[in-house]
């Protein structure tokens, strides 16, 4: 695609007219409309200019610089692990979990693959004789037909839930998020379709309550997503830490006595 085609894409994705866009970018709706056309080519601080108001992820950022010409400032390859991350955010990733123990907590990229946990979600993962590895999919795994949902007591309210949140960030990260074509692929399944239809308004909790039944082990939680990352890097833009927190005293003493054993 021509940089005028991604930039019509993105302005259309975002409900802005030509003037609008226009006008919130300090430039004349007729240079816009030259942009779109390929009749002007921008320059690298016209890029970032529409880019910032448009909300632009940085990987999509060097789409852009490419398709205009230009050496991409971002990298549009996605994270296969913490190894590809910059020493210093890896270190405070790890540094997270860890403290985090001995609750679980997770780390995802922005499609929601995972990118590694700590020893307690893993554990959580191991008593439901769930395997957990770099690379798998949280969505595939929480929305799809997997053991783990034999084992959440609230699925369909909280499954419900996790697709509207996840529609709204796939909107965010633009016209061709992979994340779109991922939930709604999920969302089209007999069995969230009726989760949806039950639930059809997400509470917009702060806090993601789940229950798990476990053999005879119940464990309530309330999770939290931290995102991680800013705008400076494209690899760790998006980045999400979900941790778990007791929300009762059995859980909570099942899984500080744990450390103890």
């Amino acid at each position: 695609m021509e940089f005028g085609e991604h930039l019509r894409e993105w302005r259309s994705h975002r409900r802005f007219s030509q003037l609008e866009l226009a006008s919130e970018a300090g430039i004349s709706a007729r240079h816009l409309s030259f942009l779109e056309t390929g009749r002007s080519r921008p320059s690298e601080g016209m890029i970032l200019r529409l880019s910032a108001v448009l909300d632009i992820p940085a990987r999509d950022q060097g789409l852009l610089f490419s398709a205009a010409g230009f050496r991409p400032r971002f990298t549009t390859a996605p994270a296969a692990g913490l190894s590809t991350f910059p020493p210093a955010v890896a270190e405070a990733i790890g540094l997270i979990l860890a403290r985090h123990d001995p609750y679980p907590g997770v780390v995802f990229d922005h499609e929601y693959n995972v990118l590694t946990a700590n020893q307690a979600f893993l554990g959580l993962a191991g008593m439901a004789g769930i395997t957990v590895s770099p690379g798998d999919n949280f969505l595939d795994a929480y929305l799809g037909a997997t053991p783990l949902r034999s084992i959440i007591v609230n699925w369909a309210q909280s499954a419900a839930d996790l697709v509207h949140r996840i529609r709204a960030e796939a909107w965010l990260q633009g016209p061709r998020s992979p994340l779109s074509k991922r939930i709604e692929r999920l969302a089209a399944a007999e069995e969230i379709r009726a989760a949806l239809e039950a639930f059809p308004e997400s509470e917009r909790l702060p806090v993601l309550p789940i229950e798990m039944k476990i053999g005879v082990k119940r464990f309530n939680w309330i999770t939290t997503l931290t995102s991680f990352g800013s705008a400076q890097d494209a690899l760790v833009q998006g980045v999400l830490i979900e941790s778990f927190f007791p929300a009762d005293a059995e859980t909570r003493a099942h899984f500080e006595g744990a450390i103890n054993r």
